[in-house]
């Protein structure tokens, strides 16, 4: 099959190589070339990338009238000076999408994907630092940040870095062979079992709003957030009225205030598994819960794992 890997200026070049590399692995491994991996830059001319390296294009765009996938690499930390030149690639990416391309967008390359309109309505998945970025940004898009792959339509999208190998592990499959795709996996070392995005996330809290009364909730419950709280009472101590309080709260925080204690508490809960020893009951406890077993569910659900893999998983080797 004919791929071609868009390249594009401040993209990631670990995200392309890794993609060439893993690509011409499966080909290795098949004895025959499953892909026919092509280059392409918008010019057919090399292109800068984040970490000042050059990658070279075997050619321009405009030279391929069709291919059968199209890969784009990530961005990593130039998104946002590079989104202003993502529509110069939009019209030739529709022109592929229509004659029958699929088209997989490796980590933020999702915004490269969004910005062609093909993804509106559609489910999509990026990074889940810039999630809220995406979601702003494309309204009509249904964001779905907890996914490491998302495909709809033909377009498939992807989480951070780590994602990128599911995904083209995920495309060896599908254009190979299960027996392909789990040979890479162990040669290359990979996990071939995508986990959530949630586990990875660290929630910052958004301060830079400008609604001081707000800030005064804020910093205050970050030091008291493990004591019991009643939102109606919290609207009291500082003066707001239980209605207005919510409306305020999201307007400023995009949480109900209730999300927002949860979240505080799960950070919490997540940092004393990672450093200590402590049971789960006593960190239930610490964090300003009552019960673990509803507490194990809310961290199922909004860390997407059990606390105990949790644990597993990130703890420390010095604990």
């Amino acid at each position: 099959m004919h791929l071609t890997l868009l390249l594009s200026e401040q993209c990631s070049a670990a995200s392309a190589t890794t993609a060439l590399e893993l690509l011409k692995a499966a080909n290795l491994f098949a004895g025959q070339p499953i892909f026919e991996i092509h280059t392409a830059s918008l010019d057919g001319g090399p292109v800068a990338t984040l970490s000042g390296q050059t990658l070279h294009a075997d050619l321009a765009l405009g030279a391929i009238s069709h291919t059968d996938l199209v890969l784009v690499p990530g961005f990593l930390f130039t998104l946002r000076d590079a989104l202003p030149g993502f529509g110069r690639y939009t019209d030739w990416l529709r022109q592929q999408h229509s004659r029958g391309a699929v088209l997989a967008s490796l980590c933020t390359g999702a915004f490269m994907l969004a910005e062609t309109g093909l993804l509106d309505d559609a489910r999509a998945t990026t990074h889940w630092a810039l999630a809220d970025l995406f979601r702003r940004r494309y309204p009509q898009i249904r964001m779905a940040e907890r996914d490491v792959l998302c495909e709809d339509n033909r377009v498939i999208t992807s989480g951070g870095a780590g994602a990128s190998a599911h995904l083209l592990l995920h495309l060896i499959r599908r254009y190979g062979s299960l027996e392909l795709a789990q040979k890479c996996s162990r040669y290359l070392l990979i996990d071939s079992a995508p986990t959530e995005q949630s586990v990875y996330v660290m929630w910052n809290m958004p301060k830079a709003h400008g609604d001081a009364d707000i800030l005064r909730v804020q910093n205050w419950l970050e030091q008291h957030f493990d004591q019991p709280l009643a939102i109606d009472e919290l609207a009291q101590r500082f003066g707001f009225s239980p209605r207005n309080f919510v409306r305020r709260f999201k307007e400023a925080t995009q949480y109900t205030p209730l999300a927002y204690l949860q979240t505080l508490r799960l950070e919490r809960a997540k940092h004393l598994l990672e450093s200590t020893r402590m049971n789960l009951d006593s960190i239930t406890f610490k964090v300003g819960y009552e019960d673990s077993n509803s507490f194990r569910r809310l961290f199922q659900q909004r860390v997407g794992m059990q606390p105990a893999s949790y644990r597993k998983k990130f703890q420390s080797p010095a604990v």
